[in-house]
């Protein structure tokens, strides 16, 4: 395994160093990065298996990644934007990660106030990052590393929400009920198939949304043979699973969006979408 070592400007600790530093190591998982140099001064020490970023005033895609010197660009980019580019553009459209690098990219090249003007005050957000860059300065590489397992984690979530999505499109189908409602039936129980609960409901919100889905019917995802109807936000105002009856109740929220039962048939879910739709 290749050693590396990251080589970041020193002094007052960015957001944009510390999430570009820990993306970087997120998508490197074939090297061992062993030291987090926090010193500009010390860029000349860097050895061809190293990286230099937010700081040197280069970029080439490969080892160095500042985005000080790129004023032609009218400030497109902060470094955590190009290793995103170069090694995880997964990360820019992400729903978890994309405003995060959007947010940092803004507040480093046009400050707090422009970051806050456009996502808002987050007293609470801004209360934990201000606390992670400041151990970022003190332990580096060991924050960094907490972080890029953050990264990780949802990319893993990413990959089994896109499988999730095309086992979707080949194990299930949209059935226009005799009053309209549209509802997206599973015909195999995903959760036996060993889809986790939420990559899963992540795929299922993303073709609900594409295909304006007012309903979905599957099974619990405790693995048993109870199934679900649940009331998406494409829902007609007014379905209400308190008003369905099923054969054998299992659980119903009070708020009435989510049913559990075990059917009688086949059929019992049509009729208690069209109990639900009054």
């Amino acid at each position: 395994m290749t050693q590396s070592r990251i080589f970041v400007h020193g002094l007052r600790a960015h957001a944009d160093d510390m999430w570009s530093s820990a993306l970087l190591i997120a998508s490197k998982p074939e090297v061992e990065f062993t030291e987090i140099i926090r010193d500009a001064n010390r860029i000349s020490e860097a050895g061809e298996n190293d990286f230099v970023l937010d700081c040197g005033m280069k970029f080439d895609g490969i080892r160095f990644f500042d985005h000080h010197q790129l004023e032609h660009t009218e400030k497109v980019d902060c470094t955590l934007t190009l290793i995103a580019r170069t090694f995880a553009p997964w990360v820019l459209t992400d729903e978890r990660f994309g405003a995060l690098a959007e947010r940092v990219r803004i507040q480093d090249n046009f400050g707090l106030a422009a970051a806050e003007k456009k996502f808002g005050k987050s007293t609470g957000w801004i209360e934990q990052e201000y606390i992670f860059v400041g151990l970022f300065e003190k332990e580096p590489l060991k924050i960094a590393g907490l972080l890029a397992e953050c990264f990780r984690k949802r990319l893993q979530e990413v990959k089994e929400s896109e499988a999730a999505f095309k086992w979707i499109e080949n194990n299930s189908f949209i059935e226009v009920l005799d009053n309209g409602i549209k509802v997206l039936v599973f015909k195999t129980s995903p959760f036996k198939e060993g889809f986790a609960q939420t990559p899963f409901n992540s795929a299922c919100s993303k073709y609900v949304s594409e295909k304006k889905v007012e309903v979905s019917y599957g099974w619990n995802c405790d693995g048993s043979d109870a199934r679900t109807l649940f009331r998406t936000p494409y829902a007609r105002a007014g379905i209400d699973f308190m008003k369905s009856n099923p054969a054998e109740s299992v659980f119903c929220h009070h708020s009435g969006f989510l049913l559990i039962f075990n059917p009688y048939d086949t059929c019992e879910y049509r009729k208690l979408v069209f109990q639900a739709a009054g």
